[in-house]
Order: structure tokens, then sequence, then C-alpha cells
């Protein structure tokens, strides 16, 4: 089965010829990705038409045929709001977790090493709490409204949200993307407070707090695959 090369990653698709066919269709499976060309379309024009999508393939590639994370070992860096923390792995009776990202250190205690990645991942949790609660102390008064309840959840599609009733929730793992973006996700969600719609006056509001946030969204679009796999998986994206 023939393959196309993207970022690194090989892609197996299968070419069906369709003389009924006026254009190129891509269809994902779990298999690959299937596409659909006219008869007597050129080759080099078809992958042509698949490259141009090549974010989108990326993008989709990933939720259907996902790739098991590597384990999380002593001495390997880790991604956190830019920059990155080395993890150091000890063994130990009790399990333990001392996470300093100021300094660029997480430790874990353990005797299990399989359960190295649910601490690092809980460490993650608690950081996040923090942060998301003291980012939004702040944004809030800078735009002058006032949030609800600050939860962490673990969507891996939906990196905030916003309730009726002002609540705001957030991923943790938004503090593997670059600082820029989370601070975004923040502004977004406080401006539903004032806007429960994504219409053009809600816009209006996040470009007034953060003019260049089409950059931080487009971040999380082109990415959201890769924090979606959660620490210790693959290199790192560059930030926007």
């Amino acid at each position: 089965m023939p393959t196309l090369d993207i970022w690194g990653r090989s892609i197996p698709y299968v070419l069906v010829r369709n003389p009924r066919s006026s254009n190129v269709r891509m269809t994902l499976t779990p298999d690959g990705l299937r596409v659909s060309a006219p008869t007597h379309l050129p080759d080099a024009q078809i992958e042509r038409a698949v490259l141009s999508k090549e974010r989108w393939l990326l993008r989709h590639h990933d939720r259907l045929v996902p790739h098991p994370p590597s384990p999380l070992t002593d001495g390997d860096m880790l991604p956190f709001l830019g920059g990155e923390v080395e993890l150091g792995v000890r063994e130990a009776g009790r399990p333990g977790i001392t996470f300093h990202p100021e300094e660029g250190r997480l430790a874990i205690a353990t005797r299990r090493p399989d359960d190295v990645r649910d601490l690092v991942e809980r460490a993650y949790r608690d950081a996040a709490r923090h942060w998301f609660r003291t980012a939004c102390a702040v944004e809030a008064i800078r735009m002058g409204v006032t949030p609800g309840t600050i939860g962490v959840r673990d969507p891996t599609t939906r990196w905030g949200s916003c309730s009726a009733r002002g609540a705001l929730g957030f991923s943790w793992r938004l503090m593997m993307a670059p600082l820029r973006v989370a601070e975004y996700v923040v502004v977004h969600e406080l401006a539903h407070l004032e806007r429960m719609d994504h219409s053009p006056a809600f816009w209006a509001i996040v470009a007034r707090h953060r003019p260049d946030h089409a950059a931080d969204s487009a971040w999380l679009k082109d990415h959201g695959h890769w924090l979606a796999r959660s620490p210790g998986h693959g290199p790192r994206p560059a930030g926007p």
C-alpha cells in the first residue's frame, strides 16, 4: 500500500479512480486514507491536492489511528507552558510528587514504573488548577467580568468551556502548550461571560484583549492532536 510522508509521519492511502468524480475527495478510515479522483487526473496533481490538506490529515489521522505514548523515564524533558521541566524518577515505597516548574523540576517517587505517567498527569493537573485560578483572577479584573467556579478537566478536543452560570472549565493539557496559548484560552472563556456565542461581537471582545488571538487559535488547531496524547509523546511543537 502506498504512503504519504507528512511531517515525519507515514500515512497509508488507497487511490480509487472514479470516472464520475470531478475533483479529489479524501476519506480517513482506521486503515488509512482513501483518495477518490477523476480517471484523467495525473498522479502528481492528485498528490499535490492531498498534501495541501496535510494539517487536516495529521489532526484526524491521530484520532483514528492513535499511537501509544512512550514510557516516561528519569531524565525526560517535558513541556510546560512553553518551557521544559526535567523529570526525575526514583524508586520509593510510597508514591510521591514534587513539582517546581519555576525551577524546571518534576520529581516522581514510585516503586512501579507503570505508575509514572499517572503521577506526572496528577502533577500537571494540580499545577493547572493553581495556574488557571490565578490567570482567571488577573484577567477577570482587567476585562471587568466575574467568573464563577474554575475547574480543570480532561477533554481532548475542547480546551475550555463556560457554562450559563459562569462556571469555567479548562483542560489540564494546556499546561503543555505555549504560555500565550493557555492565556488566550483564558481570555476566550472569560469573554463568554459577556457574549455566550461566537458572533462577531464576541470575537471583537477577544480581539480587544488578545489582538493576536488568531495565531494562538491556529496553534491549537494545528497541534491539538499532540496535546491530546499527553506528556512525553513526540517532539514539542514550536510556539505561535
